[in-house]
């Protein structure tokens, strides 16, 4: 099965209040974001990480970003966000199998910032970076944890839910 999701920002206390998220302290973010992941997504499993995965400073620990990749199932795919910070092939030798600033996976094209899809409203744009602004906005998906309860999208439920996208130029 294939999965999305994007800034989970694993380790960074103050995304809790700047996202008005429902957790006491990062410890119980971070154990409840993993759980949740773990509990959806198998070993055989891919998963793209649309950016941000950890708080500004501490993502630059390798050893923090390897502790914590190492614990997530799956095949583990990363686009850059505006938080990873790390050189790309640090997060591969972590455990990921590539990095991109950005990536076309079958019909979708994997952004962090949505700002780019401006460029073609011709295709959908999974993304993150947006936190609870929107879902889905004209020919945009949104796969942030914010908006999903904390758990990876499935590409079934991507596939769900594209027809509420606006694309222009398609017949």
């Amino acid at each position: 099965m294939i999965w999305y999701t994007a800034d989970p920002h694993y380790h960074h206390d103050r995304i809790i209040e700047y996202c008005r998220r429902p957790f006491q302290h990062v410890r119980e973010m971070d154990n409840v974001m993993l759980h949740r992941y773990n509990s959806r997504v198998q070993d055989g499993d891919t998963v793209y990480f649309i950016g941000d995965l950890f708080d500004l400073q501490l993502g630059k620990n390798f050893s923090i970003v390897e502790k914590m990749v190492n614990r997530l199932k799956g095949r583990k795919i990363l686009i850059l966000g505006s938080h990873d910070y790390l050189d790309p092939f640090k997060y591969i030798e972590a455990g990921f199998e590539s990095a991109h600033t950005s990536l076309k996976v079958g019909e979708f094209v994997l952004v962090h910032d949505p700002a780019v899809s401006c460029v073609n409203r011709s295709m959908i744009f999974l993304c993150g970076h947006v936190h609870e602004l929107f879902k889905v906005q004209m020919n945009v998906i949104n796969v942030g944890v914010d908006v999903w309860d904390f758990f990876p999208v499935s590409e079934d439920q991507i596939m769900q839910i594209k027809g509420e996208c606006i694309l222009l130029g398609k017949e």
